[in-house]
Parts: structure tokens; sequence; C-alpha cells
């Protein structure tokens, strides 16, 4: 199986290195962010199938809607998939790294050759430990990508596109 994953495009939180505070799940992507987050979209436009899928919060819900348009592929929205609450003491790293192990439990259920997902920082830095190694460490949480780099997996093999 092949995993395609991507952060959410720039938000001005993510540009100037700020808390999201009360904006949490309505922060907007900004401008800037459009032709990257095309770029991913036209790489991805013949490598998705249909099991594709993206947080909730309005950001992700922003940056797929323009991978939506350029691939033809839709992206479900999978709470799951929302931000980390580990830095705001409402979940435990162990919590985390449950809901994302069951996510992808999930989506390997289907068999599926590819697997797209549009999350934040601390989720993906999670998922390539868990896919890679199958284990999780509040380390491997300070290895997140940025804003446009998408992350393709195979196997174990990892490479990073940066779309910047």
């Amino acid at each position: 199986m092949t995993y395609y994953i991507f952060r959410h495009g720039e938000t001005f939180f993510t540009k100037n290195d700020v808390p999201y505070g009360d904006n949490y799940e309505t922060a907007e992507i900004i401008p800037e962010a459009i032709p990257v987050i095309e770029k991913i979209g036209n790489y991805l436009n013949d490598k998705l199938e249909n099991n594709n899928y993206t947080s909730p919060f309005k950001r992700s819900l922003q940056t797929v809607e323009i991978v939506e348009k350029i691939t033809g592929k839709k992206f479900i929205p999978d709470v799951r998939l929302s931000e980390e609450r580990v830095s705001h003491a409402k979940e435990t790293l162990a919590q985390m790294e449950e809901r994302l192990r069951s996510f992808l439990n999930d989506v390997k259920k289907g068999n599926p050759e590819s697997v797209a997902i549009c999350s934040h920082g601390w989720p993906i830095a999670a998922f390539i430990s868990i896919i890679t190694k199958d284990r999780v460490t509040k380390f491997d949480l300070s290895c997140y990508p940025k804003c446009g780099v998408l992350t393709v997996i195979e196997g174990t093999s990892l490479k990073t596109l940066d779309f910047n």
C-alpha cells in the first residue's frame, strides 16, 4: 500500500509560528498556499483512488477542495484525523496514537493500493512513525513536515516531496 500524506495549506498561524488559540478548528489557508496545494494536486492527479481522507478542520477542508478540483477524487472528513489535543491536555500521546491506529486499521480493511491523508503536523508525524516503525514517541512528534510537503510511504520506504 502507498500512503500519500500531506499537511493542510499554510495559514497565518503556521506562517508566523503563532498558536491557533480560539481559531483551532476554524483557521483558514492564506492565498499564498493555493499554488503550493495546486502543485500537490497535480502530482497526485494520476495516483489517487477513492481512499482519500481529511481532517474536518477548515484549513484541511479548504486544502482538499483544491486537490479535489484537480484530481476529481473526493476526500472524506474523518474526526480521527483532527489536530492533536496533547498540547492542550485534552488527550494523551497514547490516546492520539490509539485514534490514529484505529483510522489506519479501518482503512486497511479495504486493502487499497493507495490512501491519501490530509491532516496536521503532530498527527502526520505520528502516522509516519506508526507506519514505518510501529511506535510513536514524544520525540517523533517534533519531526512533522511543514505545509506544502507531501510524504509518500510505500511499505517502510519513505520519501518527502517539497512543493514550496
